[in-house]
């Protein structure tokens, strides 16, 4: 895309609908909500009453970045993060952002360079704390994409 330009409507078209989709996979394995944060984040899974409860937060017209951020979270969601607390957060947060870019790049979204900065400051962190990304990370991450890729698929 030409800086100043306007991105090709095709790309919103396709981002919402890939975006509904992904919503509705959400709720039907989790609690998923639309709502306002305020701590810089733009979206976040927690515990609740029911099992795991996603939130994003949606900004009108911008699909593709609240697109990113539902596959982030069902991601930390579907690999039981908050469960696994033997895990590092860095790989958690690694884990998570390899599988959202790995699945927005199926579907034709460049999430390249957001995710490579996100997962390189994660990366770090772990490493700092005497912690890497192995093969049974990168298995977790490679089954959780393909999972989502299908489920999607199926439904679009």
């Amino acid at each position: 895309m030409i800086p100043g330009k306007a991105k090709p409507v095709e790309e919103d078209v396709k981002a919402t609908t890939l975006y509904n989709t992904l919503k509705k996979i959400a709720k039907e394995h989790y609690t998923c909500e639309e709502l306002p944060i305020n701590n810089g984040a733009r979206g976040y899974t927690a515990h609740s009453g029911k099992g795991q409860k996603i939130v994003v937060m949606k900004i009108p017209g911008d699909d593709v970045n609240v697109l990113h951020t539902l596959i982030h979270e069902m991601s930390h969601a579907r690999l039981e993060h908050l469960y696994r607390k033997d895990l590092p957060r860095g790989l958690a947060e690694s884990e998570a952002e390899l599988s959202t870019y790995l699945v927005g790049a199926h579907f034709g979204f460049d999430f390249k360079e957001d995710s490579a900065a996100y997962i390189k400051g994660w990366l770090d962190d772990a490493k700092a704390k005497g912690n890497g990304l192995g093969k049974e990370n990168l298995d977790r991450v490679l089954n959780n994409a393909r999972w989502l890729i299908n489920e999607t698929s199926a439904k679009l």
